[in-house]
């Protein structure tokens, strides 16, 4: 990097500016937090600290943030690199603060402002010259650690190097995903991201349909989140919502939809209530006892919610993938379909309409949203999954103004924002009037543009083997009858097992196991294995299982590095197969467990295994004896412990120091292909521990003791009791092991296994896996 920044100062430690130091502690990168005085930067802390969801990865992290005042420690700005002002959002108070500073600012610091509303030139002025060249905004999104997009705004002054910098430090060191917006109100995410909401919010009143009916159209069925409009504004908050709706009022005369963004009378009402939503306990739900309830907007009280009932719903939920659920939705000829097709095409010819203003090109506002808001497509790769020929005749015949260069793009013969063509991806520049190669890292890799590049070896419903060149080849899993959460299936296996024969006969140099879901792999087939209970094929569990254990010990032995890449839910048997790797390289945001005693089991893949040796081989130079890993290991998978971030999950046993953990998401395959190509030098595959020790009976006992101490307190049902005996008797060796008497791996594999088939053939562990099937919870009987 041009100017690598190893320090950096926070000031203002309210709810972003905390958050944002917290975010550099995650990183690794030494902060100094300033505020009013100690005290208040004190409680900003503590607040990040204790703010859910968490904030920190580890909260040890904590001890890389110190707390500062503007009276004292102002000369503290000299040691660092980077000044993030994050104060209230009042021009006068930064410009004053930012005079405070300029004396103690080494010649070259970066400066940057979080502002959302306020403008950067009008910040810059009167200021110094090399201030002002120093100057940009950072938008951050809140919460700073799990939202992916930073906006990034400069002025004509600010130098490209200081620009350069600050991206090549966000994107590789704070995980963020950069796009470039001009500097106006709201910028881009919350320009178009609100407008979509207050328009939702208008259209939604002239149907008179209830909030719970908007709710189930605007979220997953169009690809975004599950909290789709009027959750998603009590999570935010409605003040903020109106904030942000009403600057862009205001700041925006010449805005044509500048209406919308006027704050209804309900809305008022509602904010004069203090129903605010999350914050204030209610605002468009409510809940009451377990109950939630929906505001009716017609006689303004609470009801219970109501499944809604449209054909376009139905139609839409035949497909697996958003972009035909769209289309179906938006093109059926309901209620449903009309309310879809409304908020959609005003969101895209608002979004259209924005250009150049807000942003050069297509892609930073898609970006914006997708990165902002959670939105699976940006809008114009909407537009094209809705077919911009048949759009634009249906916008045309509805009397919708389209903007002029959508229908010239259209009329030259640009039937679409995007294409791909041999593994490369443009899209259409309004300035050029043309497509442009659609600029990315080299560190981000789309498995999708790969297939298309490369030769794809191997390919089956669920998995595919491709090769990522460099003689590096991939199996990647995509479920086609849950894409978003990759329950593992034969077809998965049988991939693995295929590339253990490509790998050494063909000369590749190793394996990457990854994908580009929503989630690694959010466990077994569940289903598949309660229908083997039923009709009481034990031995069919029992090759399943096997067959699971074998793979994951040939890919952990395999005579090439095997580099498995996890990332957000990696749980039961996805978390082993992550784990039969050599080595992981996981995504921060890794939310991995071995959980299957919820459904009335244990591990059947070789779990316990993994999490065990992983305590052995962390505690070894403590010599604690075979009983503490045993115990953790215990904890662990008896408690179903599930990380909060990969930090944690090394905690937990189920990574190791020796993984790698990768902040930015897009670039997690790049960096697992690159370990296998580090580790191919000279590999040295490991080897199956044959001496194993581990406590035996009296460590099977200690742990029964504390079973049947927490049945009696109420705390553990009979069942429990019983999976915690199976399981303590797996981790503790069954009935080889003693303090003097090793195992091997296979043989606690074999344990493993046979618990597991026991188990099976508990009626309440059936019980329990019939539950969560059901319900997505699990059962307590």
């Amino acid at each position: 990097m041009t100017n690598p920044i190893n320090k950096v100062a926070i000031l203002g430690t309210g709810v972003m500016g905390s958050q944002i130091a917290a975010h550099f502690a995650n990183a690794g990168i030494p902060a100094l937090a300033y505020d009013v005085s100690r005290e208040v930067a004190e409680k900003g802390l503590q607040m990040a600290a204790s703010i859910k969801p968490a904030a920190f990865y580890n909260p040890k992290s904590v001890k890389l943030i110190t707390l500062c005042n503007y009276q004292e420690h102002l000369p503290l700005l000299h040691e660092v690199d980077w000044v993030i002002e994050a104060v209230v959002e009042r021009l006068d108070i930064k410009h004053d603060l930012f005079n405070k500073i300029i004396p103690h600012l080494k010649q070259k610091t970066i400066i940057s402002t979080n502002t959302s509303g306020l403008s950067l030139a009008e910040m810059a002025r009167d200021l110094p010259e090399p201030f002002r060249k120093h100057f940009l905004v950072t938008h951050f999104f809140n919460p700073p650690r799990y939202m992916h997009l930073l906006e990034i705004v400069s002025t004509e002054e600010t130098l490209p190097k200081v620009v350069h910098t600050v991206v090549e430090f966000c994107e590789n060191v704070l995980g963020k995903g950069i796009v470039y917006a001009k500097d106006t109100p709201n910028f881009i995410a919350n320009r178009i991201g609100v407008y979509g909401m207050m328009k939702t919010l208008e259209i939604a009143r002239q149907m008179k349909l209830g909030v719970d009916e908007v709710d189930a159209l605007s979220g997953p069925l169009l690809g975004r989140p599950q909290s789709a409009t009027f959750r998603t504004a009590d999570l935010v908050g409605l003040d903020t919502l109106a904030h942000v709706a009403n600057t862009a009022y205001e700041k925006c005369p010449n805005d044509e939809a500048r209406e919308i963004f006027r704050i209804p009378d309900y809305l008022r009402k509602m904010l004069e209530n203090r129903w605010l939503g999350q914050k204030t306990g209610q605002g468009f739900y409510q809940k009451a006892g377990k109950e939630i309830l929906a505001l009716d907007l017609e006689i303004f009280e609470y009801r219970p919610l109501r499944k809604p009932k449209f054909d376009g719903i139905r139609a839409a939920k035949r497909y697996h993938r958003s972009a035909a659920k769209i289309q179906a939705l938006a093109y059926n000829p309901d209620a449903a379909g009309k309310f879809v097709w409304e908020i959609l095409a005003n969101t895209l010819i608002y979004s259209a309409n924005r250009i150049p203003e807000i942003a050069d090109d297509v892609v930073n506002i898609d970006n914006a949203l997708k990165w902002g808001f959670g939105w699976e497509s940006g809008p114009f790769e909407i537009w094209d999954a809705l077919g911009l020929g048949r759009s634009l005749e249906r916008m045309n015949a509805e009397n919708k103004k389209v903007p002029a260069w959508v229908e010239e793009m259209y009329r030259n013969g640009h039937r679409a924002f995007y294409r791909t063509e041999k593994g490369h991806r443009s899209f259409y520049d309004l300035q050029r009037k043309e497509p442009q190669p659609q600029a990315e890292s080299h560190k981000v890799v789309s498995l999708a543009l790969e297939k298309e590049k490369r030769r794809v070896l191997s390919e089956n419903w669920s998995a595919s083997l491709l090769d990522l060149g460099s003689g590096v080849l991939c199996a990647e899993f995509h479920s086609i009858a849950q894409p978003d959460l990759n329950p593992l299936d034969p077809g998965m296996f049988d991939m693995m097992a295929e590339a253990l024969e490509i790998i050494p006969k063909d000369g590749y140099k190793g394996l990457v196991i990854a994908n580009q879901a929503k989630h690694f792999s959010a466990g077994a087939n569940l289903a598949l294995v309660l229908d083997l209970c039923k009709k009481k094929e034990w031995s069919a569990i029992d090759a399943l299982s096997k067959n699971f254990q074998d793979i994951g010990q040939k890919l952990k032995f395999a005579p090439f590095p095997v580099v498995s890449a996890p990332f957000s839910l990696t749980l039961g048997g996805g978390f082993e197969v992550a784990a039969a790797a050599d080595r992981m390289v996981a995504a921060a945001e890794l939310y991995t467990g071995a959980v299957e005693v919820g459904v009335g089991l244990i591990p059947g893949g070789g779990g316990t295994l993994r999490v065990l040796l992983n305590f052995i081989r962390m505690m070894e130079k403590k010599r604690p004896g075979p009983f503490p890993p045993a115990q953790k290991a215990f904890e662990t998978i008896g408690y179903a412990k599930v990380s909060t971030s990969a930090a944690e999950a090394i905690m937990l046993g189920y990574l190791t120091p020796r993984d790698r953990i990768v902040i930015n998401p897009r670039h997690l395959i790049y960096e697992a292909k690159q370990a296998v190509l580090e580790m191919a030098e000279g590999y040295h595959p490991p080897r199956p521990a044959t001496e194993i020790y581990l406590p035996g009976e009296g460590g099977r006992l200690a742990i029964e003791s504390f079973l049947e101490g927490f049945m009696r307190q109420g705390i553990l049902s009979e069942h429990d009791r019983l999976i915690g005996q199976k399981l303590a008797y797996v981790l503790t060796g069954g009935s080889k092991a003693a303090f003097n008497a090793a195992v091997d791996e296979q043989y606690i594999l074999d344990l493993e296994r046979e618990v597991f088939v026991n188990l099976c053939q508990e009626k309440k562990s059936q019980e329990r896996m019939e539950h969560m099937l059901k319900t997505g919870k699990p059962l307590r009987n």
